[in-house]
């Protein structure tokens, strides 16, 4: 249900979508509105649901992941099949991301592991209990995956996107119990204090503050950042996998379509298409408006195009099981 918000409530959202750890102090003073006032408004965002959270963003691949991502076609089911599908998928520790999407799959999947032979692992012990149900299927792994600052909440031009990369090609860490306690806490806790968080691991405030600094001096995480609920803001999501017709100006219509307000994450994948970018967006029209100014800018090197609309969002994990 959409939730009426004003400018200032803008302002906030946009402030802690950059770094969901600023305090109230520090983001009063940025938009220029009282400490108390900011307190107020946030608690009252948080109470309406439109913040459902605030979580770390990782970088899963200092930590010796890889995240696969997998659509699914199903076929001659019932609800109680896809209710046992369904439950199969929200318990698994593998399965970091599932929702249930329009288009030519019904299900798409992050799935987290260490190996190809762990995913694989995942895949023949899923096969073995809903085969049958599988009419197709699509795999492809990530090699990588930026999120980008929320700019659309705020249109101005010195709002500039900030990018958190979540994926990359970069060398694994080595993490003591320390650090790994306080990134799974953290991984839906991000506005805690040091306080809570010392208290929670069980470790003195010194503690706490170093590890957490160490932590973003590694960059392993490399943002904090609040959990909307779209559809209280008046948003549906889409999930775009754009074909190039040529690649001379690859560069330039990908610097193009991601330095777009509405795009808010984007992937690069092996064996799938050439550009893959996500979209929170106000209705079906504008994202169509949007993919047809991508088209006429560049209307002999985009081949076409397909998309996901997200119907429900089952899961999110913001960490692998550590």
């Amino acid at each position: 249900m959409l939730v009426e918000i004003d400018n200032i409530d803008r302002k906030i959202l946009g402030e802690l979508d950059k770094n969901s750890r600023i305090s109230y102090s520090e983001l009063g003073k940025r938009i220029r509105v009282a400490k108390e006032t900011v307190k107020y408004r946030i608690q009252q965002l948080e109470r309406k649901n439109i913040i459902r959270g605030y979580y770390a963003a990782i970088n899963f691949s200092k930590l010796g992941f890889i995240l696969y991502r997998l659509y699914l076609r199903l076929q001659n089911t019932s609800p109680k099949i896809e209710q046992e599908i369904t439950n199969y998928l929200l318990q698994s520790k593998n399965v970091s991301v599932f929702y249930r999407t329009s288009g030519p799959f019904h299900l798409a999947l992050g799935i987290w592991a260490r190996s190809v032979w762990e995913y694989e692992q995942f895949w023949l012990d899923f096969k073995s209990k809903f085969n049958e149900y599988l009419i197709s299927y699509s795999l492809s792994m990530m090699t990588e995956y930026l999120e980008f600052s929320r700019i659309y909440l705020l249109q101005s031009k010195q709002n500039e996107k900030i990018t958190f990369p979540t994926i990359t090609k970069t060398d694994v860490e080595k993490l003591n119990n320390i650090d790994l306690e306080l990134l799974t806490f953290l991984s839906n806790k991000a506005r805690a204090s040091l306080v809570e968080i010392s208290k929670k691991l069980n470790i003195s405030i010194v503690t706490a503050r170093y590890h957490l600094k160490d932590l973003i001096n590694k960059k392993i995480i490399i943002g904090f950042r609040p959990i909307f609920n779209l559809n209280a803001l008046g948003l549906e999501y889409y999930k775009v996998d754009l074909s190039f017709t040529k690649f001379d100006r690859a560069k330039e219509i990908t610097q193009h379509i991601l330095s777009h307000p509405n795009v808010a994450y984007t992937e690069r994948t092996l064996v799938s298409s050439d550009l893959e970018f996500d979209v929170e967006i106000e209705s079906f029209e504008k994202f169509i408006e949007m993919m047809d100014s991508f088209r006429a800018k560049f209307p002999n090197d985009i081949r076409d195009y397909e998309y996901y609309e997200l119907i429900y969002n089952y899961k999110t994990n913001y960490i692998p099981s550590l």
